[in-house]
């Protein structure tokens, strides 16, 4: 039986907070995503988590609020699960969800602290194991030993060779019958909009007024996501690597919504 991947909310993003100084910020209005070691440095060290990461989820009410009305839904029919395997968990937003909903959550981010924190945070669950990945690979989880894979949130600020590095990845370490349920970017499928966009730019007064007028909207570019992803890549990859694509759902929402 082929492997399962699910795919969802590819629209997504949120800027955390602009900070001028701060290279990873600098990046994303210049339209490029920070690389793996400016993600690492700016989750781990810059971004100072105020809510623990419920801050981006103040457009539902709360991160209770989220699971329940808008992410479990779309998960019910993959878990509870003996083993989930929880990629990029931050401080552990939707870490408290899952461990309520497995046998045993292995989780693993590319942030020492935000492993840190989640193990301090989660201290009296017993069946909940840390690791520290490269941001790619996930040689600390053994082959075949996980019916759930769960992302959210969090690879939207990826590109496409770390998709694809864990697209591969993802297809080692299922369970047959297993399943994955990923949130990354499709960015990609609005080059030109981006093309006009930067054109707009250095005609400042005319993209106020287009913003003015309604008939502008910078959610669509402005939101951390990464501009080489799209879903029919993440398809494709999930079908070099024997993974069934069963669903993919496009989810537009950002900082007015929200």
């Amino acid at each position: 039986m082929r492997r399962k991947i699910t795919l969802a909310g590819q629209e997504s993003g949120g800027c955390p907070r602009l900070n001028l100084r701060c290279r990873p910020c600098i990046l994303n209005l210049r339209g490029v995503m920070p690389t793996i070691d400016e993600n690492r440095s700016f989750w781990g060290e810059i971004y100072n988590w105020p809510q623990a990461g419920a801050e981006w989820s103040k457009g539902w009410g709360s991160a209770h609020m989220q699971w329940y009305g808008s992410i479990l839904p779309r998960i019910s029919a993959f878990v509870p699960a003996d083993t989930i395997l929880e990629v990029a968990p931050g401080y552990g937003r939707w870490t408290a969800f899952l461990k309520d909903l497995c046998k045993r959550l292995i989780i693993v981010d590319l942030s020492e602290r935000c492993i840190d924190r989640c193990r301090q945070r989660f201290a009296d669950c017993s069946h909940i194991s840390y690791f520290v990945n490269d941001g790619k690979s996930l040689e600390m989880v053994v082959d075949g030993g996980i019916d759930f894979i769960f992302s959210f949130d969090s690879l939207v600020h990826a590109e496409e060779p770390v998709l694809k590095a864990y697209a591969a990845e993802f297809a080692k370490k299922l369970r047959p019958n297993g399943a994955a349920f990923l949130h990354h970017s499709n960015l990609g499928e609005y080059t030109r909009r981006i093309e006009v966009e930067s054109r707009l730019s250095k005609v400042p007064k005319l993209l106020g007024l287009l913003r003015r007028l309604g008939v502008w909207d910078d959610n669509v570019t402005n939101l951390w996501r990464a501009r080489s992803m799209t879903a029919a890549k993440m398809a494709r990859f999930a079908e070099e690597h024997n993974l069934q694509c069963v669903s993919q759902e496009l989810v537009t929402w950002g900082l007015v919504s929200r």
